[in-house]
């Protein structure tokens, strides 16, 4: 890189980019945590088989437990379709956060341009662009391209799941209680007997 174009950002501007998304997935990953040990039917003990679960496991394990839950028509299939939906958007979101925390970042592009995978197309301007490398390489050499706004927005997307994730199950849980919750009633209506 020449003397002009060097940028005029450096690593100080990613690292409060990066705490704030290692902020927000823990918040997302413990709210996924809770949401599949309630639906699974945690009693006293049973959360100590959730925690330490690494999001894929719980993602996993979630899927079985709501088509089980399914097969039970504990409520309306539409409250299963919310949550499963939250559960696939937790592990996209987790992958992308993984290259991100467990990456190597550099402010220069190591390939050069060939094979480095470019910035999600439709992101907003930002001059600020790094790249990380994937650190595991048994799992594949890959250089992204992101901009702090592109870590940031993560960190967003992963606020705005965990407040999905959470409202998402008690809506589902508002509506299976709700069927039964005092005689005479039948899903949510006063019967006329």
């Amino acid at each position: 890189m020449t003397e002009s174009a060097t940028p005029s950002y450096g690593f100080e501007e990613l690292y409060p980019a990066l705490g704030m998304l290692v902020v927000a997935s823990a918040a997302m990953e413990s709210r996924l945590r809770h949401v599949v040990s309630e639906l699974a039917g945690d009693d006293d003990a049973g959360w100590i088989i959730f925690e330490g679960q690494s999001v894929d496991w719980l993602v996993s394990n979630g899927t079985a437990v709501m088509g089980e839950l399914q097969e039970m028509n504990r409520w309306p299939e539409a409250y299963s379709v919310r949550i499963l939906k939250a559960f696939r958007e937790a592990q996209d979101l987790n992958r992308v956060r993984n290259l991100m925390v467990h990456g190597k970042w550099r402010i220069e592009c190591t390939l050069y341009g060939e094979g480095c995978v470019g910035r999600p197309s439709g992101s907003p301007q930002d001059h600020r662009v790094f790249h990380v490398c994937r650190s595991r390489y048994r799992k594949g050499f890959e250089e992204r391209q992101f901009a702090i706004s592109d870590i940031e927005e993560l960190a967003h997307k992963m606020r705005a799941l965990e407040r999905e994730l959470r409202k998402a199950k008690a809506a589902a849980v508002d509506a299976w209680l709700g069927r039964y919750s005092a005689p005479g009633e039948v899903d949510g209506a006063t019967s006329s007997t």
